[in-house]
């Protein structure tokens, strides 16, 4: 079971609305801004990040989301404040660096959820 997206899947739902889930209950909608390759600390790891964008007059500390995605998946993810949009709304943004022979071992598997 994959227990994390993969760089393509996100790719794909760029401009998408994703739910963000909170263990007391709360749940917000954010889009999908961008999902940009990062540097994996080498050849053995791929890395990857994805940043979301809340509703206007919304934010969200640091914490670990239930994040469901417009295709139905979800995952629990840590998910981290970062720099707000040019025109002031918060966003969160989620770091993938995982060993690349797990990734494709799980996507690879037909118990994929």
């Amino acid at each position: 079971m994959l227990s994390i997206p993969t760089h393509a899947e996100l790719l794909e739902a760029v401009g998408q609305r994703f739910t963000f889930g909170a263990a007391d209950g709360q749940t917000v909608d954010a889009v999908l801004l961008h999902a940009n390759a990062g540097i994996p600390m080498n050849d053995s790891y791929v890395c990857y990040a994805a940043m979301f964008e809340l509703p206007a007059g919304v934010s969200l500390p640091q914490d670990v989301y239930r994040i469901g995605s417009p295709a139905g998946r979800t995952w629990d993810l840590l998910a981290t404040p970062t720099r707000p949009t040019e025109d002031g709304r918060s966003t969160l943004t989620v770091v993938v660096h995982t060993r690349a022979d797990e990734l494709a071992k799980a996507a690879g598997s037909s118990d994929v959820t």
